[in-house]
């Protein structure tokens, strides 16, 4: 199993220790107690522990996490304080230690096994309490560089960027000339786009101990998908001086990743407590009912389908529903959900999906999230028999993030690797046809997450292509013509 949208290596991370053990501590975390006889160890000495590398951790229970090393200014692992790096012929040793005094020490250490090149490395990984093995398994790091043989850009042209005044950008919706981010626990903030070559903070919203996903503006009514009141309302008939109305649902608190509107239907992706779909009848903007909740058919909560994302596209429901896959329901009757289909595979990780027409098929562009992330063009035309056309995968250490349909392009949000456009003129042969790589190791930020970057992209039709980065802010794009 993977665990779900691991942001750091929490799993690696301890509670507060309940008291030092005074008993003779033993050393299972020392270097030599890890056995590395079976391994090629000659390019270990030529590792550069330099710059940001992310990270795939799999423990031996099978389950898996991903991390970030940063050895720029202070190192860290994730937010955890490196304490030595020792790269020499034949060795590569990182390790932290937290803890003593009062508290129980633990030390974590990660040994190199194989190195396929100075900036690639897998090995051993440890954790012990007061010098006792309690957590193991295997990892690979590689550093983060722009992709060999390219540039800053290629077909697309930055208009402006505007870093946000603190926090990481992870959403942008466009509405009548202003451009709302949100920003997880920052809040969201609402700019002045009406000229795209200088964009203007007008307003902003903090949360009170909470954390806000996405954001969308219909009519002048802006809906917020917030971590711990469910949906939240605010008044934005003036951008300026947004006014909050009321939270839906009222009778219970529940956390809401994404939004999508259909009409007067207002569709609600909740990943917890219940892991279920919310339909609101918004016939009354700001007065939701709750018509239905939720539970797709045949997901099971406990190992790990919860959705994350929903999208609406001719009277079907597409939920991105991670380890259960793509989820495909009728909603032609929105309060009564029926699923047509589905898209599942191994190790699903299905975070976003962007569905649109391509000549007489429907398709789904699915992004998963994690180490090895792919995009998979998938044809929905009939959704009981859903077959994937074709894949894009980038690299195994940069994940994915978001898809966005426009015409015969798709926009995807790449993380570390930027903004990519696609053409599937022809579905079954994506073609990249512009990139702009937005990802520079030493921005403000950077290395304290695996997932960083371009986090979403919104093409509203206006001739510009907005962009959220997590270092850099709100990013404002033209894409420049094609030359036969």
């Amino acid at each position: 199993m993977i665990r779900l949208l691991a942001l750091t290596t929490g799993a690696l991370l301890v509670a507060a220790g309940c008291g030092k053990d005074n008993a003779s501590a033993r050393q299972d975390c020392e270097l030599e107690k890890i056995d590395l006889s079976a391994c090629d160890k000659s390019g270990l000495g030529a590792i550069q522990a330099q710059g940001i590398w992310n990270m795939d951790i799999t423990f031996d229970d099978g389950e898996t996490t991903s991390g970030v090393i940063k050895y720029l200014g202070t190192p860290t692992l994730s937010g955890l304080p490196i304490t030595s790096t020792r790269v020499e012929p034949e060795v590569f040793a990182l390790t932290s230690e937290l803890g003593g005094g009062d508290t129980t020490p633990y030390k974590y250490v990660f040994a190199g096994c194989s190195a396929a090149s100075p900036s690639q490395v897998e090995g051993r990984f440890r954790r012990c309490a007061n010098g006792t093995l309690d957590l193991a398994g295997t990892f690979k790091a590689t550093r983060i560089q722009r992709r060999s043989g390219e540039s800053e850009a290629e077909g697309l042209e930055l208009v402006s960027e505007l870093a946000l005044p603190r926090g990481m950008a992870q959403d942008v919706f466009v509405s009548g000339g202003y451009a709302y981010v949100a920003a997880r626990e920052s809040g969201v903030y609402i700019y002045d786009i009406s000229n795209p070559a200088a964009p203007k903070k007008v307003s902003e919203l903090v949360p009170e101990s909470d954390s806000w996903h996405q954001v969308r503006v219909k009519d002048q009514t802006m809906y917020i998908a917030s971590t711990k009141k469910g949906v939240l309302l605010y008044d934005v008939t003036k951008p300026a001086e947004p006014v909050f109305v009321t939270s839906f649902p009222v009778d219970s608190a529940v956390d809401v990743r994404s939004l999508a509107f259909d009409g007067n239907w207002l569709y609600a992706a909740s990943p917890s407590p219940n892991a279920e779909i919310i339909v609101f009848d918004a016939t009354k903007p700001r007065e939701l009912s709750v018509a239905k909740r939720y539970f797709v058919e045949q997901t099971q909560p406990v190992v790990g389908d919860r959705p994350y994302e929903v999208v609406v596209y001719n009277s079907r429901l597409y939920v991105s529903h991670w380890s259960y896959g793509l989820a495909v329901s009728d909603v032609s009757t929105p309060a009564t959900p029926k699923l047509l289909g589905r898209f599942g595979y191994t190790g699903a990780t299905t975070r976003k999906t962007g569905v649109g027409t391509i000549g007489s098929r429907t398709l789904a562009f699915e992004a998963s999230e994690g180490w090895g992330a792919h995009l998979r063009v998938l044809d929905v035309t009939s959704p009981a028999n859903i077959t994937q056309v074709a894949e894009v995968a980038s690299r195994p250490e940069v994940s994915i993030r978001s898809a966005k349909v426009s015409g015969t392009k798709v926009y995807v949000a790449h993380y570390q690797d930027g903004l990519r456009v696609l053409d599937v003129s022809n579905a079954n042969e994506p073609r990249q046809v512009s990139y702009f790589n937005t990802w520079r190791e030493t921005d403000a930020g950077r290395g304290t997450v695996f997932f960083e970057g371009v986090t979403d992209v919104a093409v509203p039709g206006d001739g510009y292509v907005y962009a959220t980065d997590t270092s850099r802010g709100l990013m404002i794009f033209r894409e420049k013509p094609t030359i036969p």
